[in-house]
């Protein structure tokens, strides 16, 4: 017996006029297909509106998660988002794959703003890369906590003061 599998995903990001910027993820693979679109205001890096829809899935818990996508429309991104989408959209009543399509969406927020920093870094020593690091932590100081390497206690971030 052949089984076939597919899966593809596609993410994009796009300046608005506004300065606001427009998200738009979508997965599609042999059991699910859907696609998850949101507006982020920047500075605040909050989300604005965002709407999602399942072309198909295998259970229709995914089909009923689209309406909690709005509980997200206020959400800043930063420290403690995964959890909070995967509570609010991937839960056990809700749909995973949803739910990672709002979090590809939140990946291109925080790439659209670290890729120009650490493609700067690329050609530096590894101080200058560091040095470069924490810098872009200065200037956008929501990645502290976002991962590990901007986690509290990081050597990236030690004795790094942030502007209030």
């Amino acid at each position: 017996m052949v089984r076939i599998y597919t899966r593809n995903k596609y993410a994009t990001t796009t300046d608005l006029e506004d300065g606001s910027l427009l998200l738009r993820a979508t997965l599609e693979d042999t059991f699910f297909a859907g696609v998850v679109e949101m507006e982020v205001k920047v500075p605040d890096l909050e989300i604005a509106s965002i709407r999602g829809e399942i072309r198909r899935a295998v259970n229709e818990e995914c089909q009923k998660a689209i309406p909690l996508l709005q509980d997200l429309v206020g959400l800043r991104i930063g420290s403690g988002t995964n959890k909070t989408v995967n509570d609010l959209i991937g839960s056990s009543t809700g749909c995973p794959k949803l739910a990672d399509l709002v979090l590809e969406c939140v990946d291109q927020v925080i790439l659209r703003f670290t890729l120009p920093w650490l493609k700067g870094s690329q050609s530096q020593s590894e101080q200058g890369q560091i040095e470069n690091l924490r810098e872009m932590v200065r200037q956008n100081p929501r990645l502290v906590g976002s991962c590990i390497a901007f986690s509290k206690g990081s050597r990236l971030l030690e004795g790094l003061e942030l502007g209030k």
